[in-house]
Parts: structure tokens; sequence; C-alpha cells
């Protein structure tokens, strides 16, 4: 092949139009995420950017905004208990999820109602390891 996949670049969530505030209430103070300017050729669109370490999420402002239950962003995080008593402090609601080997993890629906998981690896398994990774650690 002449060509590879390097990552995913950004991911988009939508949140209902209007909702400004919140989205950057959740994404800039509960979640401390820098909010990220727009390039001028895309400032027509509603919608707002975040910062989330490797990658950006933009948050489109959607007037038929329908929540995704299933489908959902993973966000690999260090001190995962940190960001755990943060969700508390703030009176976010979450579930912790004991099923994926090598990690710790948890979901929220908090933000209009799309699952987000957020996890924190200790070993991850070499079977859930990217090639890349595999390589890296050789």
């Amino acid at each position: 092949m002449n060509f590879s996949f390097n990552g995913i670049d950004h991911i988009q969530l939508t949140a209902p139009l209007g909702t400004e505030k919140e989205v950057r209430r959740f994404f800039g103070d509960v979640l401390g995420c820098p909010e990220v300017e727009k390039p001028s050729t895309l400032s027509h669109f509603d919608s707002l950017w975040f910062d989330m370490g490797r990658h950006i999420i933009h948050i489109g402002l959607d007037e038929d905004h329908h929540a995704e239950k299933r489908g959902h962003p993973a966000f690999d995080v260090q001190n995962i208990q940190g960001l755990m008593d943060r969700l508390d402090a703030n009176d976010v609601p979450y579930e912790e999820d004991f099923n994926m080997p090598g990690a710790r993890r948890f979901y929220t629906y908090s933000f209009f109602g799309h699952r987000m998981e957020f996890l924190e690896w200790h070993d991850k398994p070499d079977s859930l390891k990217t090639l890349k990774e595999k390589k890296e650690e050789e």
C-alpha cells in the first residue's frame, strides 16, 4: 500500500443549538479542556472546538440534535481517579465499568445524552495494542 493511517484527527459530537454556555461549562470548566479557535474559513459553522490532549473534539450545535447511546468516543486519560473526583465535585454522574482487562474506565451520559467513555490503561493487553504501539515497545 502507498498510504497509512496516522490515527484519528478529531471527532465530532453534537449538542442542541443554543447550548454554547453548557458546552463550554462541560468541556472547559468541568473537564478543563481549552477552547480552540476555529479557522476563519470554518467560522460560519455553529460549533465549538476543544483541545483534549492528542486530539481536538468538535461540538456541532445542531437544531436536530440526537444523542448517541451506543457509538461513543473513548478518551484515554492520566489519573482517572482525579477526573472522577472532578466529576463528583461538579455533580456529573458516571458509571464505572470493570469489564476491560488492563484498564480502569467509566461512562457518562451527562453531555446531552451522549455516551462518553473515559479510561486509563495500567496493563494494556497485547491483543488491544496497535501495530504502532507494539513497534514502539521493541
